[in-house]
């Protein structure tokens, strides 16, 4: 296990970038594209799983932290109760398991001005996760980070991006997460 706090930067390789920036790369690459497993603790203490894509996920690198944006409600009222999540990265040979606490989040419809900023396990928005169409914009510090190989390739949870990605696009709404990003950017050091 490394202790050291901050997301390891061959993680941070992994999230950066986005498929609809990275199309001709993912072509070439058979449309593959991570999806990354991002787990919570559910009010019972079992774990509940969420797949995310590099559009979600972005690292903050001048200050070591993990921005995330989670729109599935039962994930968010995960994150607003408890506060802690797991994510795992997969490249070449090894799985990186990193474990995860919400040190700053945002809840964001899409409408400007209509975001207020969070504590872990806040009941500001009174229980409604803000309504349809809002996302949860998260500022996640690394606990830790476990690297685990037996130097055996590893072939990563995945899509296809290729001639999908316009409609993922849109069924995901990646400009409000682009949005709920740069938001996020500016509130917890990332680059802008």
């Amino acid at each position: 296990m490394n202790a050291a706090r901050g997301l390891p930067e061959e993680v941070a390789a992994l999230l950066r970038g986005s498929p609809d920036a990275d199309i001709r790369a993912a072509v070439a690459h058979a449309g593959a594209e991570q999806a990354f497993p991002f787990l919570t603790v559910d009010g019972h203490g079992y774990p509940h799983s969420a797949l995310l894509s590099r559009t979600e996920l972005e690292p903050a690198p001048a200050t070591g932290l993990l921005l995330a944006v989670v729109s599935g409600t039962r994930t968010r009222a995960n994150l607003e109760r408890d506060g802690r999540a797991g994510l795992i990265a997969v490249h070449g040979t090894v799985c990186s398991h990193l474990t995860l606490r919400l040190v700053g989040s945002r809840l964001i419809s899409g409408e400007p001005g209509d975001a207020y900023d969070g504590e872990p396990g806040s009941e500001s928005d009174g229980g409604t996760n803000g309504g349809t169409g809002s996302v949860l914009g998260c500022a996640f510090a690394v606990e830790s980070h476990t690297a685990d190989s037996l130097d055996i390739p590893l072939s990563p949870l995945g899509f296809r991006a290729d001639a999908h990605i316009a409609r993922l696009a849109r069924i995901e709404q990646w400009e409000r997460t682009a949005t709920a990003l740069a938001t996020l950017r500016s509130a917890y050091g990332g680059e802008v």
